[in-house]
């Protein structure tokens, strides 16, 4: 059977009253768990709602009809979530992106009208500030077209089909984007193949599974923010070393919204891969940058390092390596200051920020050349080398991620001192 050209198996369509039941119940304890405990907030509480509401009915939709209605139902609940107008400025907004696209013209000039576009939404998220459609409309735009632009344009210049208004739908207004800002960089031609490639039972139970871890890392970061000290304060060896690791936990929160978000879309049938895999337990600089963010690393590799690394090649492996990984976490470094820019408004500029990427970059162009040099199975058991390997690591990023938590480089400084963090 096929839909929308993509071929999907027979048992995709199946749909069972029992385990829609069992499905339903599992969403709606959660969302009650949620309301009970408030966690996030009265709209993360109204995009569950909204979420489970689309399941119940995309699950007994044909098989032909499901992904129309993901994409209508998530432009429909912009408007519900968002409100009329800032829905309209965000679907005025794709719209001239994908029509931009679409242009006869030369790829060069396509590519060059939409940088001019983006470049005219910045002086407007400079100049004009805060639009007369809502007060958070900018972060949104850029939540939404920032990275996913420049991946969408990517595929579609090296795809041989002609890009279909649905898809660009699809892949750019994903409802639980309307709530989650900062919001994984979903992959264009992962997101095309994702979709009815298993059984929607299956799906909706793996999205129900990370959206329970989820919630569960959302609770920790409540309470590690309940317990979190005054940096001021830190004058003692485990106090700063303590200080350092909830530092370092409170990125559950990150980990969290993606694994929810991820999850929301499992529930329509669309199997993307998990955003996050156990990257406590990281035993390599390297090891830890392929379990973390999972998406943002398949964004970097996608759009720079591969294509770098496979130019440079002939030059040796190694050394094309190097180079790549180098330019990859310059990339890295400058795209999340400009994350920074269209969330808040300023990019991140700072020292530490700097100091971090470039420490970090460093450390992962070794432990590069280290697993190339020494190839290994990747081993997951308990032994005294991994172990060791998981401690030195957590250790590392531990202190790396309160130097770029810090707000200035001498206030670290001074906590690491046992002066304390204040100014």
């Amino acid at each position: 059977m096929a839909t929308d050209s993509v071929t999907v198996p027979e048992r995709a369509c199946t749909a069972r009253p029992l385990r829609f039941l069992l499905l339903l119940a599992q969403l709606v304890g959660l969302a009650f768990v949620i309301r009970l405990w408030n966690i996030e907030s009265r709209l993360f509480a109204d995009l569950v709602s909204l979420t489970i509401l689309g399941f119940a009915v995309h699950y007994w939709l044909p098989l032909a009809w499901r992904y129309r209605f993901f994409v209508g139902y998530s432009i429909a609940c912009a408007f519900v979530i968002l409100g009329v107008k800032a829905s309209i400025g965000l679907l005025a907004i794709g719209l001239l992106i994908y029509g931009l696209v679409r242009l006869p013209v030369s790829w060069w000039a396509r590519i060059t009208l939409v940088v001019l576009l983006g470049i005219a939404l910045m002086v407007a998220r400079t100049l004009v500030g805060e639009p007369w459609v809502t007060s958070g409309f900018w972060p949104l735009v850029g939540s939404i077209f920032m990275f996913r632009t420049i991946v969408y344009i990517y595929d579609v210049r090296h795809s041989s089909r002609t890009p279909r208004l649905i898809d660009f739908l699809g892949y750019f207004y994903l409802l639980p984007n309307y709530y989650f800002l900062l919001f994984p960089v979903v992959d264009h031609q992962t997101f095309l193949v994702a979709r009815d490639r298993k059984p929607l039972d299956d799906c909706a139970q793996t999205g129900i599974r990370w959206i329970v871890r989820g919630i569960v890392q959302l609770i920790l970061y409540r309470v590690i923010v309940l317990y979190m000290p005054d940096p001021a304060n830190m004058t003692t060896i485990p106090g700063v070393a303590g200080f350092m690791v909830m530092t370092y936990l409170l990125y559950l929160r990150v980990s969290g919204q993606f694994h929810i978000a991820i999850g929301m879309i499992h529930l329509f049938g669309i199997d993307l891969p998990e955003t996050h895999r156990k990257y406590l337990l990281a035993s390599s600089i390297a090891d830890f940058w392929r379990r973390i963010n999972i998406y943002w690393k398949d964004f970097i590799l996608k759009i720079f390092y591969l294509p770098i690394f496979f130019r440079l090649r002939k030059g040796g492996e190694v050394r094309a390596a190097v180079i790549a990984t180098s330019i990859a976490f310059l990339a890295t470094w400058a795209l999340h200051a400009y994350q920074t820019y269209w969330l808040l408004g300023v990019p991140l500029l700072t020292l530490p920020d700097t100091l971090f990427w470039a420490i970090l970059g460093f450390l992962m162009v070794l432990s590069s050349v280290h697993e190339m040099k020494n190839p290994a199975p990747a081993v997951e058991g308990v032994t005294p080398k991994r172990v060791f390997g998981v401690l030195v690591t957590f250790v590392t990023i531990t202190i790396l991620w309160s130097l770029w938590n810090a707000p200035s480089l001498d206030i670290w400084f001074r906590m690491v001192s046992l002066r304390g963090g204040g100014a």
